[in-house]
């Protein structure tokens, strides 16, 4: 190969390698802002929504594990007055839940009971599970922005390859960089948001086993107590 070939080869790899040292990654996201930055917002969406559902969430089930065995050590006593007390004092999901069976007992019909006191405990779990669905369409739509960051990026790389005339590593550079941000961070958004997705999924699932069961202790703490079905 001639020296002038070598230079003509050289010379354009030369310049891209030093457009593409010039770029910073924050150069290059600012340059695919169409996708790079809803994806942005969307990560500042995501961390609010799990700090504060974890923050939420992980107080949820040791409150309901304290006030079921407050409850049901009233009631193991025939203390329905104390049962009911502890729970007025207490705002916390729980305390909504068996608060609204404290009237029942007495009554003794079990059906009733347990059917007031899934509507409770699903109006809960509604509760836990608000915003979440957020997580979701985030980790579902993150990486088809990224793709078309990609897709744009590689378009207008091949857009300044037709209006320069020649192609070559400098020209097409900054637009691959840019694609492959956008592709990335696209992946990195929908990755994190699907795992917190899941394990907040699981926690509201916990949850709401927690209360099923504390239902179930009530009820039996009344019938050992002989507070249930007691006129």
């Amino acid at each position: 190969m001639d020296p002038a070939t070598t230079t003509a080869i050289a010379t354009p790899l030369a310049e891209g390698a030093g457009a593409l040292a010039g770029l910073s990654v924050m150069d290059l996201i600012h340059q695919g802002w169409y996708a790079t930055y809803p994806l942005i917002v969307s990560s500042v969406i995501m961390i609010s929504i799990v700090l504060e559902r974890m923050w939420t969430l992980g107080r949820v089930g040791p409150a309901i594990d304290r006030l079921t065995e407050e409850i049901c050590e009233h009631l193991s006593k025939g203390s329905l007055a104390d049962a009911s007390s502890a729970v007025a004092e207490k705002k916390t999901p729980a305390s909504r839940v068996y608060g609204a069976l404290m009237p029942l007992i007495r009554k003794g019909d079990v059906e009733e009971i347990l059917e007031y006191g899934e509507r409770r405990r699903l109006d809960e779990n509604r509760t836990f599970k608000r915003n979440i669905w957020v997580l979701g369409t985030i980790a579902a739509s993150a990486p088809f922005v990224g793709l078309f960051g990609t897709v744009v990026g590689i378009i207008k790389s091949f857009h300044q390859m037709a209006v320069m005339g020649a192609g070559g590593f400098s020209v097409v550079a900054a637009g691959i960089s840019e694609a492959l941000v956008a592709t990335a961070l696209g992946l990195i958004v929908a990755i994190v948001a699907l795992i917190f997705y899941n394990y907040l999924l699981v926690k509201v699932g916990s949850l709401d086993t927690q209360l099923r069961v504390g239902l179930g202790r009530v009820l039996e703490s009344a019938e050992i107590g002989g507070v249930h079905g007691a006129q």
